[in-house]
């Protein structure tokens, strides 16, 4: 036979395949034991940690300076940034109003109390006033327990109402600074 008569495809030759059975063929073909793409090396120029000056790409998932507007990949970092602020921010208004929700039924047995030490102030002073003819101690005794417990009521109030007036004031003194500080000491997974 020479040269001439061999088919034009001949140059492309193909191994015999050998099976051994038909779903080992499928595993091996779905899960394909084909080499692992090699380690990849750090690039130097991206930082080494996730730390307050890094974020998280979304698109490539490589870390990325918050400086940078675009990552490397052509990701909207800018944007992403700005969109976990908007839900950290909406995250800190829901929970200052859960809490002030919370301590306002805490306050209201309060306000019964408070109202319940009312008497005690108001008919001693009008006993005083109207009806007695010189000043004695026994309404000073009955004003002493209205005191007493108009001030532990208030008192108390006051003590519940600390973790609303502290939370009150960071709602008004949050910044984005503030934001990618927690964000650095307390990471969040943010759904988008």
């Amino acid at each position: 036979m020479s040269s001439t008569d061999l088919p034009a495809n001949v140059h492309v030759l193909r191994p015999r395949k050998v099976s051994l059975s038909e779903k080992l063929d499928l595993f091996l073909d779905e899960h394909g034991l084909e080499l692992k793409e090699a380690a990849k090396r750090p690039d130097p120029s991206r930082p080494k940690s996730i730390n307050g000056n890094a974020l998280v790409c979304a698109a490539c998932g490589e870390a990325e300076y918050l400086t940078r507007e675009y990552c490397r990949c052509g990701h909207y970092l800018r944007g992403q940034l700005e969109d976990e602020y908007c839900a950290w921010e909406n995250q800190v208004h829901i929970e200052h109003s859960e809490l002030a929700d919370a301590i306002a039924l805490k306050i209201k047995p309060l306000r019964y109390l408070f109202a319940v030490g009312l008497p005690f102030l108001v008919g001693p002073m009008l006993y005083l006033n109207f009806w007695a003819d010189s000043f004695t101690f026994y309404p000073l005794l009955w004003i002493a327990p209205g005191i007493l417990i108009g001030g532990i009521a208030a008192l108390t109030e006051r003590f519940l109402m600390r973790p609303l007036e502290a939370s009150a004031h960071f709602l008004n003194t949050y910044s984005i600074e503030t934001f990618i500080d927690q964000r650095f000491f307390q990471p969040r997974v943010i759904d988008q």
